[in-house]
């Protein structure tokens, strides 16, 4: 089942909906511990390394690096998770000696043929959970 999920999970970790072969600018609603729900401006493009560690912005003065990441998904029509994953940056040791908060996304939900998800009704709704955990640099 982790096959079937890789690409799509790759795509949401990364917060990517940038055209092939451009990077871009893309603004994301994140509520994160301690500052609430904020718009954070992230590098988006479509090699997944660069993105998926890359900064976020917050402020013109305020800069998020996530040292890790996390999600599951799950079928809400059945209630069974399909999947779950955590990557951390550096196999766990990027910047482990600082501070983070959790920031989370509003859950994204679809269907399964809305997907293209295999072995799954069409119309059960799937819904997909991330969060991150950041270093804050002023």
């Amino acid at each position: 089942m982790r096959r079937i999920f890789a690409l799509p999970i790759v795509a949401l970790v990364a917060l990517v909906a940038a055209g092939v072969g451009n990077a871009g600018r893309e603004q994301q609603q994140l509520t994160c511990t301690g500052l609430g729900t904020i718009t954070v401006t992230v590098t988006t493009t479509t090699n997944d390394q660069s993105v998926a560690w890359g900064v976020g912005t917050v402020s013109n003065r305020l800069h998020g690096i996530p040292v890790s990441f996390s999600g599951t998904i799950t079928d809400l029509t059945t209630g069974m998770v399909l999947d779950s994953f955590f990557q951390a940056k550096g196999h766990g040791n990027g910047m482990h000696t600082q501070p983070t908060i959790n920031c989370t996304s509003p859950p994204e939900t679809a269907t399964a043929g809305e997907l293209g998800i295999p072995g799954v009704d069409p119309d059960d709704v799937i819904e997909f959970d991330f969060s991150a955990q950041v270093v804050l640099k002023p």
